[in-house]
């Protein structure tokens, strides 16, 4: 993960290393991670996992970063105000 940009309730933004988007091709430095509910296809719920959404175009992706790091981050920031 880069360096953490912004945050609210539900997601945080990242500096990344340029790249292009996977869907639109226009160079990104920057990604929201937020968490998604994973269900079973019966609606039974499964788990959670990350997201990164590009600004460019919000094409939404699974992100790499893992989700029980990034919901003890969101918990943090709330509750810190220092950051």
């Amino acid at each position: 993960m880069g360096r953490l940009e912004s945050y609210d309730d539900d997601s945080i933004v990242v500096g990344i290393v340029p790249r292009p988007c996977g869907a639109c091709g226009t160079t990104i430095g920057r990604l929201r991670l937020s968490l998604d509910t994973v269900l079973a296809s019966q609606g039974d719920f499964v788990g959670i996992r990350t997201v990164g959404t590009a600004a460019c175009c919000g094409d939404v992706r699974s992100a790499p970063y893992p989700a029980v790091h990034l919901a003890a981050l969101l918990e943090h920031l709330q509750d810190c105000p220092n950051h």
